[in-house]
């Protein structure tokens, strides 16, 4: 079984060899030059490369970013770029750029090869309608604008949504995405940063704009939202949003509690990063706590969040062995039941 037929199948909640093993997140860049410190090959600069050195799945992401490069930074971390109409008109010209695509389609055309023999897993990230009118409007100015800026915050999603359709069908022109996500980041450990009556005011009708489209051409769309998204599932699952990543277990993320309640929510994480750094007995603890879930179907276990720095390379070699064998027993065990259904 090839690396996508794993993926889709285990997607649709069908019988797999073993389920994926992938780390859906790049590195830190602090636990990188420890790894290298540590003996990993200095040659292995590319994400792709340093995943299948592990002897993880070739999986490869795109992020379709809707700010240019050029566009000017904001002054400090969490600032705005834009206060009204006016400004955000000003700096348009930075904005949706369609020559994104300039310098990745020979990328893509190498990846299309790999994904036709089943090789490859191919991803896009998108900016999600709460995510990139923060980043315009600055993290603070952002949660004010929901009142005090409601013509302009549909304005942006408005045009957001029309560049995520552009992207979308210029991907797909060279290849089509197994699955995307939708950077939100929505969340905190206490639950949504906005209430249901702003989400569906603000960003389900652009949800429903675009995910039509995304399902029609076959790509299960994910959100990608830190923090504690329980009580947001009910939300996106109405838009079409079929799963969520990373399930963060410090934040109260519980997918244990997720798959009781939204038995058909996809779900991509969830395994405490945490415990990584504490060695093999707390990390084969933590893959007994999610083994029930891995054992279900419709969830790839993955870490839930970037490996932090403070995990060795050894230790992380250990923890892609007790995936293997996790992802194996698992893969075994929800096989025995679906024959058996």
């Amino acid at each position: 079984m090839n690396n996508r037929e794993r993926f889709k199948l285990t997607m649709m909640f069908k019988p797999v060899d073993r389920l994926p093993m992938i780390e859906w997140a790049t590195w830190w860049d602090k636990t990188l030059e420890r790894w290298y410190s540590e003996g990993l090959p200095s040659i292995l600069i590319d994400d792709g490369e340093i995943r299948e050195y592990f002897g993880l799945d070739c999986y490869r992401q795109i992020w379709i970013r809707a700010i240019g490069d050029n566009c000017p930074a904001p002054k400090t971390y969490g600032a705005g770029l834009i206060k009204d109409i006016k400004e955000y008109k000003e700096i348009k010209k930075y904005l949706y750029p369609k020559n994104f695509f300039d310098n990745i389609f020979p990328i893509l055309e190498k990846w299309s090869e790999k994904q036709k023999k089943g090789d490859m897993v191919i991803w896009i990230t998108l900016d999600g309608f709460f995510w990139f009118p923060r980043q315009l409007f600055g993290i603070e100015q952002h949660l004010f604008a929901f009142y005090d800026n409601e013509e302009l915050m549909h304005q942006i999603n408005s045009d957001l949504v029309e560049f995520h359709l552009w992207a979308i069908n210029e991907f797909c022109k060279i290849c089509t995405p197994d699955f995307m996500t939708f950077a939100e980041d929505m969340s905190y450990n206490n639950g949504p940063m906005l209430s249901k009556k702003c989400f569906d005011k603000f960003l389900a009708p652009y949800y429903h704009k675009i995910i039509p489209s995304l399902k029609k051409k076959g790509i299960i769309p994910f959100i990608d939202s830190d923090g504690n998204i329980f009580q947001m599932i009910k939300w996106i699952e109405r838009v079409g949003i079929e799963g969520g990543l990373p399930l963060e277990r410090r934040a109260g993320t519980d997918i244990i509690k997720i798959r009781e309640f939204f038995p058909k929510f996809k779900m991509i994480g969830g395994f405490d990063k945490t415990v990584m750094s504490q060695g093999e007995k707390m990390m084969r603890q933590e893959f007994e706590r999610i083994f029930p879930i891995m054992s279900q179907g419709g969830y790839i276990p993955s870490v839930d969040h970037q490996t932090p720095p403070d995990v060795s390379l050894k230790q992380y070699h250990c923890y892609v062995s007790l995936l293997k064998e996790y992802c194996e027993k698992a893969a075994k065990v929800y096989s025995d039941i679906y024959l058996h259904k």
